[in-house]
């Protein structure tokens, strides 16, 4: 492997006008015929049998059963292992629940406080329940270490 004759750095053959360290003009002596190919110069990172983590693929079926009944609070987001997506998708739901609270709140002002707070609940468990139904037939779901759902 050449080395520059300025800083003495490791080069390849490729550097031969310019040293990438030190930017010195014709780093390889004349008289060098050492070479490297540029292949060498990467490493590949192979972890032992011990070091190497192994993810256990979840089920798409307790997915898709989460969803469905506990998909209102984003259970199924924590199950998979997206704490952002849990808090954000229970952050929305919230705003969400609350928005039609007080929609049914202003729109009904006679209504009974059973109906402004339970149908806005409805509304909502409903909509994700349709979405765990749909979760039942998606294939290509993956976890928060990008294995697929079986």
């Amino acid at each position: 492997m050449p080395k520059c004759r300025y800083c003495g750095m490791s080069i390849t053959k490729f550097d031969k006008e310019i040293c990438p360290y030190c930017g010195g003009k014709n780093p390889i002596d004349a008289k060098s015929s050492e070479t490297m190919d540029i292949t060498e110069s990467i490493k590949t990172v192979t972890p032992t049998d011990e070091v190497r983590i192994k993810f256990k693929a979840k089920k798409r079926t307790i997915n898709a059963l989460l969803c469905t009944f506990l998909g209102f609070i984003g259970i199924d987001e924590l199950y998979l292992g997206f704490k952002n997506r849990f808090l954000i998708r229970l952050i929305v739901d919230a705003i969400l629940y609350v928005g039609l609270v007080l929609v049914f709140y202003y729109t009904n002002n006679n209504a009974n406080p059973l109906y402004i707070f339970f149908l806005p609940f409805i509304i909502v468990f409903v909509i994700w329940f349709v979405v765990g139904i749909i979760f039942f037939f998606v294939k290509n779901k993956k976890d928060v270490n990008g294995v697929f759902l079986e």
